[in-house]
């Protein structure tokens, strides 16, 4: 139930897979809308301060996601699906887990290349580790939008996919992610 078994992912794969999913479509939503806020709108303090909360977490809702793909053994794609898109479909979830570690870690440079602490909600909050110079903070700032618009495409090339397998297919490859 809670574990991965030979024909489904268990509850803990798919929580962690569809609120890190959620967050990071929203995320993106909110830094697509961020970027055409003022300093001085009423929203911006607020929204930017979300934005740092929830990439955070999805950072470390991804290390544990991490730590239970080493856990527990993914269930084997349908035997019906030809070797080059299994391979696909590993490379895409790599590169998936990649950009939910890269992008937050650039976010968190970003957030405190001033030496400044990240706030999560008033619960806590995260330590800028070092000062980094503007150069580097330049750089951050462009691999954290290049990277994001581009977990955009991977994200709704990822679920374009799954629905195809799982109506044109009908191979149950999207049923094996649902609730039941």
């Amino acid at each position: 139930m809670f574990r991965n078994t030979d024909s489904h992912y268990g509850l803990v794969a798919k929580f962690l897979h569809w609120i890190i999913g959620v967050l990071i479509i929203g995320l993106i939503w909110l830094g697509w809308y961020m970027v055409d806020l003022t300093y001085f709108d009423r929203w911006y303090n607020e929204s930017l301060t979300s934005h740092k909360a929830l990439g955070l977490m999805v950072f470390a809702l991804a290390c544990c996601k991490i730590l239970w793909m080493l856990a527990n053994r993914a269930p084997p794609l349908p035997s019906t699906i030809a070797g080059w898109q299994r391979a696909a479909a590993n490379g895409m979830h790599y590169l998936l887990v990649a950009m939910m570690l890269l992008i937050p870690v650039s976010g968190y440079l970003i957030s405190t290349s001033a030496g400044q602490a990240v706030d999560i909600f008033g619960w806590l909050e995260v330590p800028a580790v070092f000062k980094i110079e503007t150069n580097v903070r330049e750089l951050a700032i462009d691999v954290h939008y290049y990277l994001a618009y581009g977990c955009a495409a991977a994200i709704a090339g990822h679920a374009l996919v799954a629905i195809k397998h799982q109506f044109l297919d009908k191979d149950g490859t999207l049923a094996r992610m649902l609730w039941e």
